[in-house]
């Protein structure tokens, strides 16, 4: 493999690396942008990280064509893994404002929705995912997340096939995600409990009113303004989540 027939090979690497994060809307910060702008910026990253690699041999695995496939993969599953690591605050918030929709009723919305499929939706949940898309570009989070991915191919060579996922890390970001993004709602959970507290002693004193519909108003509007109070607190949490999932990518691969 000559040195040109080596550049494309880390040229197109590198595109693999950065493809989930950066061109799928799914996965990434930027899937409000338009695709032509994600794939311009897809292959100047990819070509700048080239340009930036040291001139080095390459790899035995890359003259054959099964190496060459097994490394696109691995660099896929790279990419997908930093994918993963905004995925998962995402659903620690998503699953966070669905636990504030149940305490403070908006759940039995979907009851009096002409519209519904009969699929479950929460509107805290969205609202907290729409606020964490602001605060993660006005947080500069997104500049973190790609200087991460060019990093990467520091301590993860461009075009390598030795990767090694370590189920610890997975579950250590699991469980600091979901403890973070339940931080972000607690004064919700525990303001609503003193409401349910209250409700509970006038359902005690009149049994025979139909409480629960009386005062399900009261309970919506107490949690959108405990919610609106609280994201004054929220942001700097909102934003340690993400940092701690983005920092916990090199112990999902193992390293230290």
């Amino acid at each position: 493999m000559d040195a040109l027939q080596s550049f494309v090979a880390l040229f197109v690497f590198a595109m693999l690396r950065y493809l989930p994060v950066v061109a799928l809307p799914s996965l990434s910060p930027l899937g409000w942008a338009p695709p032509t702008v994600r794939i311009a910026l897809l292959l100047v990253l990819a070509w700048l990280t080239v340009l930036s690699m040291p001139i080095t041999e390459p790899a035995a695995h890359w003259g054959l064509p099964l190496g060459l496939v097994l490394a696109g993969l691995g660099e896929l599953l790279i990419g997908m893994t930093f994918g993963l690591a905004l995925m998962v605050p995402n659903a620690a918030l998503h699953t966070a404002g669905w636990l504030v929709d149940m305490q403070a009723g908006l759940s039995a919305s979907n009851l009096f929705n002409p519209n519904g499929t009969g699929g479950a939706e929460s509107l805290m949940g969205h609202t907290l995912m729409l606020a964490s898309i602001v605060l993660f570009v006005t947080l500069d989070l997104h500049l973190l997340l790609f200087s991460g991915l060019v990093a990467s191919a520091q301590w993860m060579p461009l075009g390598s096939v030795d990767i090694r996922l370590d189920p610890a890390g997975l579950f250590g970001l699991l469980g600091s995600s979901f403890l973070l993004g339940l931080m972000v709602v607690a004064p919700v959970v525990l303001g609503l409990f003193c409401v349910d507290i209250g409700v509970a002693y006038v359902t005690r004193a009149m049994p025979q009113a139909n409480v629960y519909f009386l005062v399900l108003p009261l309970k919506v509007a107490a949690g959108m303004a405990l919610l609106a109070l609280s994201m004054w607190f929220a942001v700097e949490l909102i934003g340690r989540l993400y940092r701690d999932s983005l920092q916990r990518v090199p112990a999902l691969f193992g390293a230290g």
